[in-house]
């Protein structure tokens, strides 16, 4: 009985971890990483920098990235990375792009060539015509 009581906690949990990993927005591997799955699966990629200080970035956060379209879009089409500016491994990039104002996010090839930068807080319907402008 115990044995499956524990198998129960543990499906449950591995299905938990499933479901939250399918719902995250931004990929979890470094921008290293990204530049070789990028070449891998033939998609361009985009860095969203942001800030745990940036208010726009959180609304970005909490609207355009919620936002079913997007994310819809975002998936078919682009890897997604976020980076934070104030960590260190974001300071190269940073400095590499001139990254001066935030919210900033900057679309690259599958090959890594910058296509484009974007400043600015954004809405869910503008954000999708500029994925769509660096999908094409």
């Amino acid at each position: 009985m115990l044995k499956k009581i524990l198998l129960l906690h543990l499906i449950i949990l591995l299905f938990t971890f499933k479901v939250n990993a399918q719902e995250s927005f931004f990929s979890e591997y470094t921008y290293e990483e990204v530049l070789v799955q990028a070449k891998a699966l033939k998609k361009p990629f985009f860095i969203d920098f942001t800030a745990s200080w940036c208010l726009p970035c959180k609304l970005m956060e909490e609207t355009v990235f919620q936002d079913y379209e997007v994310k819809k879009y975002t998936q078919n089409y682009f890897i997604a990375l976020q980076l934070n500016v104030d960590d260190f491994d974001a300071m190269i990039l940073r400095s590499k792009y001139d990254i001066s104002s935030l919210p900033c996010i900057l679309f690259f090839d599958e090959n890594g060539l910058l296509l484009g930068k974007e400043i600015g807080l954004q809405t869910g319907t503008n954000f999708l015509k500029i994925l769509q402008k660096y999908s094409n």
